[in-house]
């Protein structure tokens, strides 16, 4: 379960935060576990913040590089889940992001000879949200021509060999082709929440809260998972906060238990206000 309490330096980089990790490792797994981190954070980019990481980015980015059919599979979910671990445990991120972490299977789409159709669940978000995934999916559409083109630049270089610009070219094209196809599916799923004038928190509520124990005030947008923001103080409602100040009203006290690290802890928090806006 994940603290969302804000993180110590959210403003880390990856870059940063990947040599601190490299360093804690073992010798017997600093060179694989190393790679394969590595291979993350050069996707993403080094002067990224880790507080800007999502679970949407990291499952997409696991779903479209971790293949079944790839022997080192299981070697590269350790590596990622021991990053993120550390990441957690470092407070740099309010949440685990392992658990997007695993290698896909394909489900087969006949069992007993009978089609299976999968109801897809629809996924609350707000408006903001919708209107940010639109615009990505337009943004994502826009570079597919230029890394195309980057592809055929590479190709006439004749450069093949290992980490060349041709695999990186294909890489970022990879991943251009996933993130849009699981942007797509989130839209056609996507429901938008509009519950102006209830007085209970929901999706798209931002909720003021005390801490008894500090008296420190917070104000949390509860979200969606894939919209969820440490650094914007946007929590979802799968996590433990989340779940917690949802449905609730002004003067509500709520008690959520939290984990940091391998210590379990509860925090008591008095609603202030919520808002519907």
């Amino acid at each position: 379960m994940a603290d969302d309490s804000p993180p110590i330096d959210p403003q880390i980089t990856l870059g940063e935060a990947l040599r601190e990790y490299v360093n804690s490792l073992k010798p017997e797994v600093k060179s694989a576990h190393g790679m394969y981190v590595r291979k993350f954070v050069e996707h993403h980019g080094e002067s990224v913040t880790v507080g800007s990481l999502t679970g949407s980015r990291v499952e997409s980015y696991a779903e479209f590089t971790i293949k079944p059919s790839d022997p080192m599979a299981q070697d590269r979910v350790l590596a990622l889940k021991g990053w993120f671990q550390y990441l957690k445990k470092h407070n740099y991120t309010t949440q685990n992001y392992g658990v997007h972490i695993r290698v896909r299977r394909t489900a087969s789409s006949r069992t007993s000879g009978s089609a299976v159709r999968l109801e897809e669940v629809p996924i609350e978000m707000t408006a903001e949200g919708l209107a940010s995934l639109k615009s990505e999916l337009e943004s994502l559409n826009s570079m597919v021509p230029d890394l195309v083109l980057e592809i055929s630049k590479a190709r006439e270089d004749k450069d093949f060999r290992e980490n060349s610009p041709l695999e990186a070219a294909r890489e970022a094209l990879a991943y251009n082709e996933g993130r849009r196809r699981e942007v797509e599916r989130t839209l056609r799923r996507a429901v938008v929440v509009d519950r102006k004038g209830a007085d209970e928190s929901a999706v798209g509520s931002t909720v003021t809260v005390t801490r008894v124990d500090d008296g420190k005030q917070f104000a949390y947008r509860l979200v969606g998972s894939r919209e969820a923001n440490a650094t914007e103080m946007k929590i979802s409602v799968d996590s433990p906060v989340g779940r917690g100040l949802l449905g609730r009203k002004p003067g509500d006290e709520v008690t959520v238990t939290v984990t940091a690290g391998s210590s379990v802890r509860t925090i008591e928090y008095h609603v202030d206000n919520v808002s519907q806006a």
